[in-house]
Formats: structure tokens, sequence, C-alpha cells
């Protein structure tokens, strides 16, 4: 195998840990919707396309099972952070281009922003490190040039790790919570009645 299918082999592998972790969004969804009939909770779950809304209802939706300083709710939000980071990186490796580079005789392969997006350039707008994400607002004050913005092959190993980690942690979160979720459920269920 040679270098460039080894980058867009592990590039796939990367993307496919971040599947993992829209799957345990989704059981974190199901779990809170318990009693919901499970085709309307797969079909208002997955019509959502953006991670940032999915993981926005999912804060509404534990924020109403449980109270605001609740164990759980700390851990959901340390979680929630989380992964409102690596969706950024998520972002870059699925809407980066991969590139080429050849230099003094050796070949680089890396994604990197596209050099027509300049917005992406810049830190302080887009960066696959966890800053902000372009926005209607920009302050070119803020802005610094990044000296360099490309993903390797180890950058994707490393990356693939951490998803398949965050993975875990919201499976792990799923089951430790879910007994309390369903009392509480089953708590709202009575009081509504």
């Amino acid at each position: 195998m040679d270098d460039e299918d080894e980058f867009l082999l592990q590039l796939a592998r990367s993307i496919q840990a971040w599947l993992w972790i829209e799957a345990e969004l989704y059981r974190l969804y199901a779990m809170l919707m318990q009693g919901a009939n499970s085709h309307l909770v797969s079909v208002t779950f997955n019509n959502i396309q953006s991670v940032d809304a999915k993981l926005c209802l999912l804060n509404s939706c534990f924020a109403l099972v449980f109270g605001r300083g609740s164990d759980e709710i700390k851990e959901w939000k340390a979680l929630f952070s989380k992964i409102e980071k690596l969706n950024k990186k998520r972002n870059k490796i699925v809407h980066e281009p991969v590139s080429i580079l050849h230099s003094k005789g050796k070949r680089t392969i890396s994604l990197s922003p596209s050099h027509m997006n300049a917005m992406a350039l810049v830190k302080g707008q887009t960066t696959h490190k966890g800053g902000p994400v372009v926005s209607a607002t920009y302050d070119p004050r803020a802005a610094k040039l990044l000296e360099d913005h490309r993903m390797d092959l180890n950058a994707l190993y490393s990356l693939e790790r951490v998803f398949k980690t965050a993975s875990d942690e919201l499976r792990t979160f799923q089951k430790k919570v879910s007994p309390a979720v369903a009392t509480a459920l089953k708590a709202k269920k009575v009081s509504q009645t």
C-alpha cells in the first residue's frame, strides 16, 4: 500500500470512529425518549443534520430530566463540551481536501484548508485545534495567520483514538444514567396524569 492509500484508509477509519460518536448520541436520545414510538424517535433525531443541534437537543432533554446541579448534569456538560470540540475536528476531516505537497524530493500528504478559503487559514476563525467556527462577525484584529494548519497521517491516527475514547465515554455515561433516567421519566409521567 502506498502512502496515499494509507492516508485515505486512515481518513476513512477516522470518519467511521466519528460515526460511533453519533451512534452513541442517538442511543442517549432514544434512552431519554423511553416510551415513545421508536420510529418517531429515529426520524426526529436523524432529520437533524447539525451535530451542534443534536447536542443542544440532548442538552434540553437532560435539563428536563435531571436537576440543575445534579451529578448527571455535571457529567453530561463535560461530555457535551468534549463532543462539541471534537465536532470541529470532525468538520475538518470531512470538509477539507487532501493535499499532496512535493518539496525537496519529499512527498507529504495531509488535510489542509483550500487555498481559496482564506478564513480557514487564520487563527481565531476556523481551526482544527478547537478554535471558533467562522461566524458572521469577523474581526481581523483578532486573526493571526496559522503557520501549520495541516493534519497529517499521525494526526488522523490520534484523532481516531480520541473519537473511539469519546464514543466509549458516551456509552459508559448512558449505561450509568439509564436507571436514573427511567426513574425520572416514570416520576414525571405520574405527576402529569
